[in-house]
């Protein structure tokens, strides 16, 4: 019987399988969107071959902390994705999302973090509008919690009557019925931060029912951050929804070290039975709109600007400088805007990221004029700086915290692990070289290192000479999740 053609082997590399196991030396076949074969392939024929000699071949990372939504319609090659070896995104996070849309005259400030296409009516506009033009890596959605109090409450501010309440239950269902992960909670902004808890359960008892989860961009990172860690865990431990930590951090150098409170509260509940995880981006600045109410308190980069878009990427105290005013005064003349706070310990960020339970996600905000370089280097920046240089954890395990982790979490199936009749979504990239080069200064420089990606089969990106080439067409799909 004659041996099956394959598409591609990718030859000769270190197979590091996305499950946290030891590397091993073999080839990995792709036929169509998937994995065919792993092992000695050197006498199966293939239509292209591919020398991946002392590289590690991985499983496509997987972004959990995206807010790419309305970039797969305005900026659809996503080239801070894909030349970092991300293979797949989830967005609508921190309460916003693509849907559904507002009712009008509603709005909220942090909407404007996903870019300027208009909001879609529901979820299953937002996923028919991604299918029809193919996004270019795989993308699975959160409905984000604002997006529910805009469209169903007249005050948005206000507490949700009983009738608003089902309201948003009822354009939940449906969100995750169209193959949404989830809902995400944005407590730190408005209109999420009026929530009360009873509303959170009502929601995240919908979201368990239909084995979804809640993610949350907790209440207070600063002074409060016990308590905020500990409200959302309560919602989980009342109504059984999994839940994860966005971003977690402890801001502000008074409460560097709190961690060893917070990460002790997560490791109760998750021997309760809680189902918890968390996420954070390797660096030790944030990046959300402008607050004029932080900018007398930490060091503050603008990243855009309505009013003044020529201020985008300069200090808010050079800015306030200029201009003969306090910050506070200068950060109200620049809003709508957007920020970069330094207030974070990147010590704490490591010891965070060591967490068993702890994944990947960039919050990289790619409608920015002046991005944090999270958006351009955060996955190379884990394998160059915390695992070849810091030696925080095995290269196994850090693969694993971005692709098998992330991928059980999130209920994608068929993602996040090299082995035969997976999706093929894989990475190659150099262990000895593989690093981020975006910097404050310079935030969308590409990172080095990665050689080859590919999305479902099909390549995306290539740096070398002699790769397979990205095609015309865009191989990304929508996931839907499948109930844990």
């Amino acid at each position: 019987m004659a041996r099956q053609l394959l598409d591609l082997i990718i030859e000769g590399g270190w197979i590091v399988d996305g499950s946290g196991a030891p590397r091993r030396r073999a080839d990995l076949g792709v036929a169509g969107a998937r994995i065919a074969a792993i092992g000695d392939l050197a006498s199966s024929p293939a239509a292209r071959r591919v020398d991946a000699s002392g590289k590690i071949v991985a499983p496509g990372f997987i972004d959990v902390h995206g807010h790419d939504d309305l970039m797969f319609v305005e900026k659809p090659g996503l080239e801070w994705k894909t030349s970092q070896g991300i293979t797949t995104v989830v967005v609508g996070n921190c309460g916003v999302s693509g849907a559904p849309a507002p009712l009008p005259g509603n709005t909220a400030a942090a909407l404007a973090l996903l870019g300027e296409t208009p909001l879609f009516a529901d979820m299953a506009a937002y996923f028919e509008a991604l299918e029809s033009q193919r996004p270019m890596i795989n993308v699975a959605a959160l409905v984000g919690h604002a997006n529910l109090r805009l469209a169903a409450m007249r005050d948005p501010a206000a507490q949700p009557t009983q009738a608003e309440q089902r309201a948003m239950e009822r354009m939940l269902e449906a969100a995750l019925d169209a193959g949404a992960v989830g809902f995400s909670t944005g407590l730190a902004y408005e209109p999420g931060g009026s929530a009360r808890p009873p509303e959170l359960a009502g929601l995240a008892r919908v979201a368990a029912a239909r084995g979804a989860l809640h993610t949350s961009h907790i209440r207070n990172e600063g002074d409060a951050v016990e308590a905020a860690v500990d409200e959302v865990l309560a919602v989980g431990r009342e109504t059984g929804c999994a839940t994860v930590l966005s971003h977690h951090k402890c801001m502000m150098p008074r409460n560097w070290g709190k961690s060893a409170v917070t990460l002790a509260s997560i490791d109760r509940a998750r021997a309760g039975g809680v189902r918890v995880a968390l996420d954070i981006y390797p660096y030790p600045g944030s990046s959300t709109i402008l607050i004029p109410e932080r900018a007398e308190l930490i060091d503050i980069r603008i990243t855009w600007s309505t009013p003044h878009p020529e201020c985008a990427g300069r200090n808010l105290e050079d800015i306030a400088r200029e201009w003969g005013c306090g910050k506070t005064e200068a950060a109200r003349r620049l809003c709508p805007a957007g920020a970069i706070y330094f207030a974070m310990d990147e010590n704490e960020v490591r010891r965070i990221f060591q967490h068993e339970c702890c994944m990947v996600g960039s919050d990289g905000l790619p409608n920015d004029a002046h991005p944090h370089p999270r958006l351009w280097g955060s996955f190379t920046r884990v394998l160059g700086r915390y695992v070849r240089e810091a030696q925080l954890m095995s290269l196994e395990a850090a693969v694993a915290r971005m692709t098998a982790l992330p991928a059980s979490v999130f209920g994608l199936q068929g993602r996040g692990r090299l082995e035969e009749g997976a999706w093929a979504d894989v990475a190659v990239f150099d262990a000895d070289t593989v690093q981020d080069r975006a910097t404050w200064e310079s935030p969308t420089l590409p990172s080095v290192g990665v050689e080859l990606v590919l999305v479902n089969g099909s390549p995306v990106f290539s740096a070398g000479p002699g790769r397979v080439r990205p095609g015309r067409v865009r191989p990304g799909r929508v996931l839907r999740r499948a109930a844990a």
